[in-house]
């Protein structure tokens, strides 16, 4: 009786974890870290059997299907536009800049963060081809290693930012003020070894859904939401029949 007691928890357990595994949610977590007398605060996303899309259709929050959704590129002034080169579902778009030093390709659930250079246009092929995405903002992380990013100048703000370790995609971002180079720093230190930034300022407006299926309002500025060309959206994988 003990023994069929034992193997019918043991099952109960495992049939448990197989369908949490299968689940399409998202995972969110604080970590901390301390630069000198001030300890800082970030949130970080982390989808389970969820994939990350590039879009330039504002997202429809009552859509279950999606778990969050962000500003990924920058925006120009009005006539309000995707700064750079982006796709969305194989479909392209070009506005030229010289500000961008990385881009973002996204095909299936494959993210790719790599520096901006002569085979990003190869990417951009890839994407039109595949129908993926792609989308250009500024390079945070290399290989490890911290990039300058001399136009965020020295400023104390909000930050976010979609990170990789270990194969894996995280999107992060700071509860508490700090520099660009404090946050690259951060990042570093939590393991990561590619990081590409996310627009924030008055654009910073975006929201996930937790796991009650409520709509939580994130960003601290929300001035500019009205003129968001872009987001960055993380959907449910489709189930498996």
């Amino acid at each position: 009786m003990i023994k069929k007691t034992i193997l019918f928890i043991s099952v109960l357990i495992f049939s448990f974890a197989y369908l949490r595994a299968q689940e399409s949610r998202l995972e969110i977590d604080t970590l901390y870290h301390q630069i000198d007398t001030m300890q800082y605060r970030f949130a970080r996303y982390v989808p389970q059997n969820a994939h990350y899309h590039f879009q330039r259709v504002k997202p429809d929050s009552n859509n279950t299907d999606l778990l969050m959704s962000v500003v990924a590129a920058f925006t120009s002034k009005a006539p309000e536009h995707v700064v750079g080169t982006s796709v969305s579902n194989g479909k392209k778009r070009i506005y030229p800049t010289d500000a961008e030093t990385a881009y973002c390709l996204i095909v299936g659930e494959e993210v790719k963060i790599e520096a901006l250079s002569e085979n990003h246009k190869s990417a951009i092929e890839t994407a039109v081809k595949q129908k993926g995405d792609y989308f250009q903002q500024m390079l945070l992380i290399e290989n490890a290693e911290a990039k300058s990013c001399e136009i965020f100048k020295n400023r104390a703000t909000f930050r976010r930012a979609l990170a990789q370790k270990e194969g894996e995609t995280h999107l992060i971002e700071s509860l508490d003020r700090m520099t660009i180079d404090d946050f690259i720093k951060t990042l570093i230190s939590f393991g990561y070894q590619q990081a590409i930034y996310l627009d924030m300022g008055s654009w910073s407006e975006g929201w996930y859904r937790n796991e009650g299926n409520e709509i939580i309002r994130i960003g601290n500025n929300w001035k500019s939401s009205h003129l968001q060309t872009n987001w960055l959206v993380i959907r449910k994988n489709k189930s498996k029949t």
